[in-house]
């Protein structure tokens, strides 16, 4: 299973809190800034290294304290595991079972976590760098090798962009080319492999959500009917000029499509909310087919900009999912929650279990 216990200190207004977990459902409840949401950052930050509401570590520090913590315990693959973060002088610290971790990836292997949030459409309204992270996170979790893939595509990329700024021979820029190829190859493989599996979790709900078919049109990072090395020998000057690589798999993009419409150019905030909803679930479900129970979802007000249908729809579509939930809102009528299940309530940064 995935948490059983969170600890969290002076982290935004929390000052110390910790909760037990179920391995399946959990509710809080809570008035506006109470510290509901900053309860799910802390897990979140505990399995991303970062905040899904900020970029700025500094700003999840409580006021008057020098850093913040999470700790949490959880059961992987049948051993339990301790894992922790702690923030301070601008340094994030990860830790194992009480020894360095190498990164954060080592922690986010152990422990998925993914957000319903009420700003997660931006990974419909954004740019395309949104959605290649949301793909890149997706596939890190069940394609073996991909971190080391896409590292390694980055330190070419880094060293053509390198020569083309330093006006490097052309025989020693092809060079470069070529590995760029071949490391690209890897990574947009990886990706092709994973979305062949998303897929078809995303139409299930996209109609579930939306009633409308929903689909994913993978836009690899150059034209569909070239061989990346033919393309930068095309664009050689051009990548001069301008001293960056144009064409290759970090300038891939996913379009989305309501009913084969661009989602980004039709859909209003509510159905963008759903359709995130619909690639989040979709990226859960995958996780979850071969290792069931151990993806965190964190569903943050999903009341927020939703009508009562949608809600209903939302609701019964992350219950089915085998993963752990932690549910926020303000009171119980938002969510109806299950009795069975333990439920807590937020005030001023005070936590109690109901």
């Amino acid at each position: 299973m995935p948490l059983s216990r969170v600890r969290i200190t002076t982290l935004r207004c929390l000052r110390e809190a910790e909760l037990e977990l179920h391995p399946r459902r959990n509710y809080i409840f809570g008035p506006n800034g109470a510290g509901k949401t900053s309860l799910l950052e802390g897990i979140f930050v505990l399995g991303r290294g970062r905040s899904f509401r900020t970029r700025q570590m500094r700003r999840l520090v409580r006021h008057g304290a020098d850093g913040f913590a999470v700790f949490g315990e959880a059961e992987v693959d049948g051993i339990e595991r301790r894992l922790g973060v702690a923030y301070g002088a601008g340094r994030l610290e990860k830790k194992i079972d009480g020894q360095p971790a190498v990164g954060m990836a080592q922690l986010a292997s152990l422990l998925p976590v993914h957000a319903i949030d009420p700003s997660m459409h931006a990974i419909v309204e954004g740019g395309p760098s949104e959605r290649r992270r949301f793909l890149d996170w997706g596939v890190f979790h069940v394609e073996p090798g991909y971190l080391e893939a896409w590292k390694s595509y980055r330190r070419v990329l880094s060293q053509r962009n390198a020569a083309l700024k330093r006006l490097a021979s052309s025989i020693e820029l092809r060079s470069w080319s070529v590995a760029l190829v071949e490391a690209g190859a890897a990574v947009d493989d990886s990706r092709r492999r994973y979305l062949d599996r998303l897929a078809p979790f995303v139409t299930t709900f996209g109609e579930r959500l939306l009633d409308r078919p929903l689909s994913l049109d993978y836009r690899r990072g150059w034209a569909a009917e070239q061989r990346l090395d033919d393309v930068l020998a095309a664009n050689e000057a051009r990548d001069r000029q301008n001293g960056s690589t144009e064409a290759g798999p970090h300038r891939a993009e996913i379009v989305l499509r309501l009913d084969e419409r661009r989602v980004q150019d039709e859909a209003s905030r509510g159905q963008q909310k759903l359709t995130a909803a619909a690639l989040i679930l979709s990226q859960v479900a995958v996780e979850s087919v071969e290792r069931p129970q151990h993806s965190v979802l964190l569903v943050d007000d999903p009341a927020a900009e939703l009508d009562a249908r949608s809600l209903e729809r939302l609701l019964a579509a992350i219950s089915d999912l085998p993963a752990q939930l932690v549910f926020t809102a303000l009171t119980p009528q938002h969510l109806a929650p299950d009795a069975a299940y333990p439920t807590f309530h937020v005030e001023r940064g005070e936590v109690r279990k109901l």
